[in-house]
């Protein structure tokens, strides 16, 4: 059967009523891009005070999708509850009568729709999608009824897949509330960084088909070595022995445009790498920092659980220096971190009961995958006219 299409300009409108900044009241909800995450929900989104925000803002309400035009691989795309202003590296799409919201929401969210959006933004640095091209995108019009159907399947998939990401969460935190419970308002010795660990910059060479895997500013995420997006980099022999990452390694990220990102750090697990499949040699890039630590003194766990909690962020943060609107710490910065220093045998103990909570964490990962593979298996038949 074939199925109607339609150009999105056609089915929906691209709204962008411009509000002013002076014009935006007391306790107004904003959403910038960071509010939005890549998994389709709202994060963080918090009022502001008359006059915090400087420049136009688009208005949106509980009707609107919200695109994100900046960037539009991260498929930055979803459906608010609420209404308030956003910035304009955002377009609030309101579904006419023909296609219904979540539908179009859906489709949008497709790794196809997705693919298309990011051929054709323009900009090298900064690309973005014009609504121009938006407009002109193909949607499938089966009938209302069909679409809210469609609409109604995947939302109950994707909401399984929400809840086990928010199991994964649960055990982030549980890790925190451990060490919290182990080690908040005990004395322990007190030193720094540069007397814990030895630190060194990675390469600057550019990625290439073949090479040694190499980690980068993505694949470090606060706690977590992420193997999703893994480049691979040509590399000298001498740089090997010197770059390649061994088992407890710490890296760093030394720059950003946000300053809650540098510092960010993770441990580099051998048996990690080799589980995902990564089993040979693993070096890093030059924007990270390798934290190679004296581990008769300290435990890796302990010290990244350390700095990715509240009181380590907020230091890494007063160590890091900004310049053109890009957040940079170095060896020094890093080197005068103060971190508490209890004794060995509990942060083994920690370690111990954090590799637990890890363990159940790489179960849910797995699960994570399979509900993953099962809804891009929904999302394809489903816009075929096959569920």
């Amino acid at each position: 059967m074939t199925v109607e299409t339609a150009p999105l300009g056609e089915v929906a409108t691209i709204e962008r009523a411009t509000v002013q900044p002076d014009s935006i009241p007391d306790g107004e909800t904003y959403v910038g891009l960071e509010n939005i995450t890549t998994e389709g929900s709202f994060s963080e989104v918090e009022k502001v005070a008359a006059g915090e925000l400087k420049s136009g803002k688009f208005r949106f309400d509980d009707g609107h999708l919200l695109y994100g035009k900046l960037r539009p691989y991260l498929s930055k795309i979803a459906a608010p509850s609420f209404s308030g202003v956003c910035s304009t590296d955002i377009l609030p799409l309101r579904a006419g009568p023909r296609v219904d919201r979540k539908y179009l929401l859906h489709f949008l969210r497709t790794p196809e729709m997705v693919g298309h959006a990011s051929k054709l933004a323009t900009g090298a640095n900064l690309p973005r999608l014009s609504p121009k091209a938006l407009a002109a995108f193909s949607i499938p019009l089966p009938p209302i009824e069909e679409q809210r159907r469609i609409a109604a399947v995947l939302d109950a998939a994707d909401a399984l897949r929400a809840k086990r990401r928010q199991a994964i969460a649960e055990l982030d935190s549980l890790t925190q509330a451990i060490f919290i419970d182990m080690f908040a308002g005990r004395e322990s010795a007190q030193v720094t960084m540069q007397e814990i660990a030895e630190f060194k910059y990675g390469t600057s060479e550019k990625s290439a088909r073949s090479g040694v895997t190499t980690l980068r500013i993505p694949n470090v995420i606060a706690g977590q070595v992420d193997y999703d997006d893994v480049k691979r980099v040509p590399v000298s022999e001498s740089d090997l022995e010197r770059l390649k990452l061994d088992d407890g390694d710490v890296l760093f990220v030394r720059s950003n445009g946000n300053p809650d990102n540098v510092g960010r750090c993770a441990a580099f697990s051998r048996r990690i790498a080799d589980r995902q499949g990564f089993t040979g040699p693993v070096v890093y890039a030059s924007y990270l920092i390798r934290a190679r630590l004296r581990r008769a003194t300290v435990e890796p766990v302990f010290l990244t659980t350390f700095l990715n909690g509240v009181i380590g962020r907020r230091s890494l943060r007063a160590a890091a220096k900004t310049s053109a609107g890009q957040y940079n710490i170095n060896t020094k910065g890093l080197g005068s971190i103060p971190i508490p220093l209890p004794p060995i045998g509990r942060q083994v103990v920690f370690r111990e009961r954090a590799t637990r909570v890890d363990q159940h964490r790489a179960a849910h990962e797995v699960q994570m995958g399979q509900l993953d593979q099962f809804f891009a298996s929904l999302q394809q038949r489903a816009f075929r006219g096959e569920l």
